[in-house]
């Protein structure tokens, strides 16, 4: 009888724990091991080296890498690349960075900015709207007819620029030379030309110090590092914004004035946006991937997180509502990818020359989105 009672109890034991795992399961619920570190994915455990191995999806193949089936199918795939998602390409890059598997959330605030459609004064790089890059705006002898995506700007199998940001856009290479000092830097491909200021990201410390993880570093950025760096971020970006990348005194292909005889006006000042200057590359005033509600700064580099916060704390102990009715970006234009919300993002940089009662202004705002009042 008790071995019978005891059969009756392994059993139920097992419905129990099937019952748990499929209710687990419907929960979307996952225990990473070394050898499956996200559904769907299975890796090798051990490197080149014979050391634990990190998961490199992009590049830093290993000698027994399993990577390519992450993102390609071998027979079954939905376009002549072998892909596994019949959708846009930016579905396959969010079926990872969408916070479900990537260490790179690109639907959360980042020194990139963010891709998110659910809250105010949102705009972005519209990389699943079927969009050609050459209708980016200040697109000038830009006529690409591809589609705008992810790979637009990102080399998916690896690349010597940080972020994965490739060498080569929209069939040309945006960083032939670069002046810097009166001397000619060569940027040609596989020189690295895209340095951000990384850091290690506090969030992952655990991996970051690990010893085991195959030099795997996480890392945040705040944008374009040297002086050097900050002409090339900007040539990057005006390799489809190309009217867009000019000096102040140049001024702007698509504005010139073509009436014959005119010498006084020849064309529109602009903005100088290839400059290695403070606050003057496009990284001073743009995210790359978006923005929205939430990423938005005022003058002082606060965001409605910081202003939530109590006065202990640094913030303005505002309801939640207050602070978005406050941060909203009401220009008529849109948000334009902006870091700073209205045209707070005119005076990040030009703060040094207005006065507000009781508020020390810091001379000279930086790219950063650092704080530029005490």
């Amino acid at each position: 009888m008790s071995k019978i009672k005891l059969g009756f109890s392994a059993l139920l034991t097992l419905i129990l724990l099937s019952m748990f795992a499929a209710l687990a399961s419907a929960e979307g619920n996952f225990t990473p091991t070394p050898s499956n570190p996200a559904e769907g994915i299975n890796i090798g455990t051990v490197d080149n080296f014979g050391q634990v191995n990190a998961h490199k999806t992009h590049g830093n193949f290993q000698n027994n890498t399993n990577s390519c089936a992450n993102c390609h199918s071998t027979h079954n795939g939905a376009d002549t690349k072998l892909v596994k998602f019949k959708n846009a390409e930016y579905d396959m890059c969010l079926s990872c960075h969408d916070g479900t598997m990537g260490f790179y959330n690109v639907k959360k605030a980042s020194g990139a900015g963010i891709f998110s459609e659910s809250h105010e004064s949102e705009s972005m790089h519209n990389v699943s709207s079927g969009i050609k890059n050459g209708a980016a705006p200040g697109a000038y002898t830009n006529k690409d007819t591809n589609e705008l995506t992810c790979s637009s700007c990102h080399n998916p199998h690896g690349s010597v620029n940080d972020r994965l940001l490739k060498e080569n856009v929209i069939g040309n290479t945006p960083f032939a030379y670069t002046m810097v000092n009166g001397v000619k830097v060569p940027t040609q491909n596989g020189i690295k030309t895209v340095n951000l200021a990384l850091t290690d990201d506090p969030a992952y410390a655990d991996i970051n110090k690990s010893t085991t993880n195959s030099g795997l570093k996480i890392t945040t950025s705040i944008g374009p590092k040297d002086a050097a760096d900050k002409v090339n971020y900007s040539q990057f970006c005006a390799a489809c914004h190309d009217d867009y990348a000019a000096s102040r005194s140049a001024g702007r292909n698509s504005n010139k004035d073509k009436a014959p005889g005119n010498t006084n006006h020849d064309f529109l000042y602009t903005h100088t946006s290839n400059s290695s200057s403070q606050g003057r590359n496009c990284a001073a005033c743009h995210y790359a991937h978006g923005t929205d509600i939430s990423t938005l700064m005022d003058t002082a580099g606060k965001t409605i997180a910081d202003l939530t916060k109590s006065p202990a704390q640094g913030g303005k102990g505002w309801t939640e509502a207050v602070a978005k009715d406050y941060m909203k970006d009401v220009s008529a234009g849109g948000s334009s990818n902006k870091k700073f919300t209205n045209m707070a993002v005119c005076w990040s940089c030009h703060q040094s020359t207005h006065v507000i009662p009781g508020v020390t202004a810091v001379p000279g705002g930086d790219y950063s989105g650092k704080t530029k009042i005490r």
